[in-house]
């Protein structure tokens, strides 16, 4: 984040879309064209499973995918 803020300054940094199957929703993504950070999701907090989105095709927003 810290980065982020320098770089951009105050704003938004991330969205998190809460999805059902993390895989299957990064793939789905990945083949509509946006380039993911994470080519496989990984363990996030609260024992969730996540993967990126990297904001150069989501119009500069990070896009978080986020399996409960």
């Amino acid at each position: 984040v810290a980065k982020s803020l320098e770089k951009r300054g105050e704003g938004l940094h991330h969205i998190g879309y809460r999805v059902a199957d993390c895989a299957k929703a990064l793939q789905s993504m990945i083949a509509a064209g946006a380039t993911a950070i994470d080519k496989a999701p990984r363990k996030g907090s609260r024992g969730t499973t996540v993967a990126f989105i990297h904001p150069k095709g989501s119009f500069g927003t990070l896009i978080e995918l986020v399996q409960e």
